[in-house]
């Protein structure tokens, strides 16, 4: 049984290496291994007492533990599920173990393996005992995150299937999200205190230790010790734990009925019509709200963005750093953009009700009005308070000209990109529990998150200028301008989606519907031959263009000094504006092969 399933799942990992998808992937693999190598010369660092490194390597062994048991919630669903063989006369414990043992075939489950081999290293240091106890424990340790994703995999979806458990999911996405970006604020605010050489506190050791994911180093700090008891006792916990896992992992699957999530009704609600707010439009962004407060789905669309922001600009207080918090409303709202991108994709094949009455404006228009009813209010209301919070008074020009132009731009980009670049997902009624088993959107997101900084830019030059002019009245100029722009190109976006949606509706609602484009639209689809390059030329462009080249350049010019992660920055100014020019050279060149690459492709696929 566990060789059919490892055989099936490399064939779909192997058919499923293509394109965008393999390029994700490959740059997984890549910072993966960065990670693994990372954990790997703790061991091998020469610290000041065997106490720290083991405390330091505990507390990574956490962060690992931890992206495994939030794994599930961005990309780590699993490839074969129980209910693909409810049907077939197998045993669930049988079946349980075949899952898992396919649970090991994979990038990531390889790389992890890797980093744990640390542990082997770190009682390499201690003896040849220590050596021979710790990879029991490496292996052990292992399955023991691979059980636990799996369990959380399974009660993720059952928390999913509420508004509650939705909005708890979008929670732990955005921390995800903000200690994968920003995590590198709490390894700056260790290396400047006095962890490294006195070691952590006496009750934060003993609480990373007590953590199943610290048991390994436990075991091995024993050994090295001679405490026996506790070197195999703590091995042998870590093994019954996994038993007990692997037990409510086999529970999980004898119920193949799987939670659908739905959407609350209003059974007890009159229709609300006529009235001075009546008309198309009114119903639809009346539709729109219910919709955003009543579907799990939209309710995990509306957290991810408010914690991302929050998440973002309050991390830096780990070391009592005050510089990010008046952009917390910029960044909900320029974030909101990437949340919301697939809308229509989010209603499925309900689509046709609005081609049949014909209300492609209205509708577009409804749903417009309706995310900036959603965002909006909150978008200011952070940035108010927490630019007053952060008492930087040069701030309040500089968000005055970032909010509006963010909001109206991303009212105009969420109903462009959900009709120009869908990505079909199961009706609400087939909707599975689990979050990530819907549209999968990353690449689309990653564009429209440097894409939507675009509206802001003529309000940030009139801003800039003002500032170099020394005239506070013309920084002021950007609020009026960053309206302006956000009227304009949310009208143009929301023009240019009302046009596509009347002339190719019928072709969208058959791509939700089948889960792929018409023959017609084949013909001039996505890219097929360089997908791989034109994905990373995607990843890596926009990167090198503006955190390592436009953010940096300005910093020195400006002379902001805040090092973070802009290679720049750490040079000499003269050198520093040499790398950051060449960085964003690179990045626009990166951009401009990405983007004829795909052109190319588009070309050769539509004379196909």
């Amino acid at each position: 049984m566990a060789g059919v399933l490892i055989r099936m799942k490399l064939a779909v990992i192997k058919n499923s290496m293509t394109g965008g998808r393999a390029a994700w992937m490959l740059v997984g693999a890549v910072f993966g291994l960065l990670f693994a190598a990372a954990t790997i010369g703790l061991t091998l660092a020469d610290g000041p007492h065997r106490s720290v490194v083991g405390d330091l390597l505990a507390c990574v062994f956490v962060m690992w533990t931890l992206g495994w048991l939030i794994g599930p919630l961005w990309g780590g669903s699993a490839v074969l599920r129980a209910d693909h063989f409810a049907l077939l006369p197998v045993p669930r414990r049988k079946l349980a173990v075949g899952l898992l043992a396919a649970a090991f075939v994979g990038i990531t489950t390889a790389v992890t393996a890797i980093g744990f081999l640390a542990l082997v290293t770190y009682g390499a240091r201690q003896g040849v005992v220590p050596a021979l106890v710790a990879v029991p424990a490496a292996a052990l340790q292992l399955v023991f995150v691979v059980l636990l994703s799996r369990v959380a995999y399974g009660l993720f979806g059952m928390v999913a299937a509420s508004r509650a458990g939705a909005a708890i999911t979008g929670v732990l996405f955005a921390a995800m999200l903000v200690l994968t970006q920003s995590g590198w604020m709490i390894v700056v605010a260790i290396m400047y205190s006095d962890i490294l050489t006195t070691g952590f506190s006496s009750s934060m050791t003993t609480t990373l230790r007590a953590i199943p994911s610290s048991w390994g180093v436990v075991a091995v700090d024993a050994a090295g010790r001679g405490d026996w008891p506790l070197a195999i006792g703590a091995p042998a916990g870590l093994a019954v734990l996994c038993g007990l896992l692997l037990l409510i992992w086999s529970a999980e699957l004898g119920n193949p009925r799987r939670a659908r999530v739905t959407i609350r009704g209003s059974e007890n609600h009159l229709p609300a019509h006529g009235g001075p707010l009546s008309g198309p439009t009114t119903a639809i962004v009346r539709k729109e709200l219910r919709t955003w407060w009543r579907d799990p789905l939209r309710t995990t669309t509306a957290v991810v963005p408010i914690v991302w922001a929050l998440g973002t600009v309050l991390l830096p207080l780990t070391f009592d750093a005050r510089v990010l918090l008046p952009w917390a409303g910029p960044a909900l709202a320029l974030f909101a953009i990437t949340s919301a991108c697939n809308l229509y994709s989010q209603d499925g094949t309900a689509l046709w009700q609005t081609l049949t009455i014909g209300t492609e404006r209205a509708d577009v228009r409804g749903r417009q009005w309706a995310y900036l009813i959603v965002f909006g209010p909150l978008a200011i209301a952070l940035s108010v308070g927490f630019t007053w919070w952060s008492g930087y008074t040069w701030a309040w020009p500089w968000v005055a000209a970032l909010v509006p132009a963010l909001l109206g731009g991303g009212a105009g980009l969420i109903v462009y990109s959900s009709v120009f670049g869908l990505v079909p997902g199961p009706d609400a009624h087939k909707r599975p529990s689990n979050p990530l088993e819907r549209a999968d959107t990353t690449g689309q997101s990653t564009v429209l998150f440097w894409v939507g900084l675009l509206p802001a830019v003529p309000a940030v030059a009139v801003v800039l200028l003002g500032e170099r002019l020394d005239l506070p009245w013309l920084t002021w100029v950007g609020l009026p301008v960053s309206v302006v722009t956000g009227v304009l190109v949310g009208r143009l976006l929301g023009s240019l989606a009302i046009g596509r949606l009347t002339s190719h509706g019928p072709d969208l609602l058959h791509t939700m519907r089948s889960g792929r484009p018409t023959a017609a639209a084949r013909k001039a689809g996505a890219p097929k031959k360089g997908g791989l390059v034109a994905g990373l030329y995607w990843t890596f462009g926009p990167i090198l263009l503006l955190p390592q080249g436009l953010i940096p350049l300005v910093f020195i010019l400006t002379g902001v000094d805040a090092k973070s992660w802009f290679l720049a920055m750490y040079l000499p100014p003269a050198y520093g504006v040499t790398v950051a020019v060449t960085s964003m050279l690179g990045g626009l060149y990166l951009l401009a092969r990405a983007l004829r690459t795909t052109v190319n492709d588009r070309a050769e696929a539509a004379s196909a």
